[in-house]
């Protein structure tokens, strides 16, 4: 039996230390929304925040829920709600590429480690929810148990990207 994998990409944030919207500048959301539909993606689901914001993105679009404030809140709703494997990818995921979305995929669980070092959990792919600690009260305890995938030709393609001077680090 083939598992489906369920893309969620996370658009719904301020980007208050951005001063734009993330995930409406121009390597945003839709270019990762057709990243996951090129490579073969069945279902794909950006969170688009506000519900007034449903009509700014492409495909299935949710709206945060009402009873659900912050991202780790929104995050464990989600995989609490989603059945099968699920891939978390950033609207400012803004180096990801095909490559990258595939080669995490090849684990059953996997946190990717950028080209700083540091881990990404807000990019994991989950397949046994399990272990994803849903008593987490931040996003790295809640992922601590996922394990760090590492692949130094492709870790700049898990960069973030928070504020105007991190856009240094595009690729």
């Amino acid at each position: 039996m083939m598992t489906m994998t369920t893309y969620i990409i996370l658009a719904g944030g301020k980007s208050s230390r951005m001063g734009q919207d993330k995930a409406l500048m121009l390597r945003g959301t839709n270019r990762i929304y057709h990243l996951c539909k090129e490579i073969g993606a069945s279902r794909i689901i950006t969170l688009c925040g506000d519900k007034s914001r449903i009509d700014l993105f492409e495909g299935e679009v949710w709206p945060d829920p009402v009873d659900v404030f912050g991202v780790l809140d929104t995050i464990k709703w989600c995989l609490n709600n989603i059945d099968g494997e699920t891939q978390i990818i950033p609207c400012d995921a803004f180096n990801l590429e095909k490559e990258g979305i595939n080669w995490l995929k090849k684990f059953e669980n996997a946190t990717p480690v950028d080209g700083f070092g540091n881990r990404q959990p807000l990019m994991s792919f989950i397949s046994n929810k399990d272990l994803v600690n849903f008593a987490g009260s931040n996003i790295r305890e809640c992922f601590a148990e996922i394990p760090s995938a590492v692949n130094e030709r492709m870790a700049a393609q898990f960069n973030n990207f928070n504020t105007r001077g991190d856009l240094t680090k595009l690729d």
